[in-house]
């Protein structure tokens, strides 16, 4: 992973932090490389390594391994834009050779969407978006189960490049997709959807249930139990999406209008997470008018944009 010699290096992006007018040096990095071969040694293990993008390399050092890591990225910048969303330096070709060879492990330092052709061969995926001088650390007690992954992707991964929305060769730019983004837009298929992120622990919903007046504070409010139903400790982010009964075409089907994030749960524990949606929450703009209350929607709740457990009726009381 190195840096573009023609460029300054305060404004060409990096792989921890990226780059622009804003972008901080840092004064060290610890590297996934030495967190990694330093939590490898305390368990026992002994790392080799390829590091570069030689892919006859590459596949030489995983013959000698029973698992390889790969680290690999992509980066972008203000005033730097991505000509494609292919990870850098042949990162694909390499991960598929290796992959060939041996169990394998993509660990991906990325500043949004990429393509992961390769995503079926590999045994996980972990994504990082650009997470600072402590990114080696972080890897490293994931990786060996020091602690429990608990994030969910705010954006969803494309399956092709097909499934985007593709750049205005023109000024001015229009946006004909409207809010037909992402998983709003039913057209697009995804390596891995908008919400999604899997966890060390297994969660288990129980049916939602509607708080009544006047323990409700908001317009419509409802409460579930979130069970963890594996071994491990971890977290879970219960998720939103509501449908509108009344929408017009111009309205995607589902929308994120809510989630919470829970503590750390134990094995066998249940916690309680509520949710008090707003008028705001429960309106659709019109032009015209405005923001519109509507008063029937159909709240889907569920671990990701795809991942529903439940789905519930609501009804806005008018306040």
């Amino acid at each position: 992973m190195g840096a573009n010699k023609n460029s300054s290096m305060a404004l060409y992006p990096d792989y921890y932090s990226g780059g622009g007018s804003a972008h901080v040096l840092p004064g060290f990095v610890t590297t996934p490389l030495d967190a990694i071969t330093r939590r490898a040694a305390a368990a026992g293990m002994v790392v080799v390594t390829s590091p570069s993008n030689n892919v006859t390399l590459a596949t030489k050092v995983a013959k000698m391994a029973d698992i390889v890591i790969a680290v690999v990225g992509t980066s972008s910048s203000e005033g730097f834009d991505r000509t494609d969303l292919n990870l850098y330096d042949g990162a694909d070709d390499m991960i598929s050779a290796v992959a060939a060879e041996r169990i394998t492990i993509v660990l991906m330092q990325t500043p949004g969407a990429v393509l992961m052709p390769w995503r079926d061969n590999v045994l996980a995926i972990m994504n990082m978006f650009l997470g600072g001088e402590e990114t080696g650390t972080a890897w490293a007690r994931v990786l060996f189960g020091d602690s429990t992954p608990a994030g969910k992707l705010p954006i969803m991964h494309p399956a092709t490049e097909a499934d985007t929305i593709k750049p205005s060769a023109t000024s001015p730019i229009k946006y004909s997709e409207g809010l037909f983004t992402s998983y709003r837009n039913p057209a697009f298929n995804s390596s891995f959807p908008f919400g999604h992120g899997l966890s060390y622990a297994t969660f288990e919903y129980t049916v939602p249930e509607v708080v009544s007046q006047p323990a409700c504070d908001a317009q419509v409010c409802f409460k579930l139990n979130v069970s963890n139903t594996g071994v491990h400790p971890g977290a879970e982010v219960v998720q939103v999406y509501l449908e509108f009964a009344s929408a017009g075409p111009e309205i995607p089907h589902r929308i994120l209008r809510g989630f919470e994030k829970t503590g750390i749960v134990s094995p066998g524990q249940s916690v309680q997470v509520s949710f008090g949606l707003s008028k705001r929450d429960l309106s659709l703009y019109e032009p015209g008018r405005g923001r519109v209350l509507q008063r029937d929607a159909r709240a889907h709740i569920g671990s990701s944009s795809v991942d529903i457990r439940h789905v519930i009726e609501l009804q806005a009381d008018g306040r």
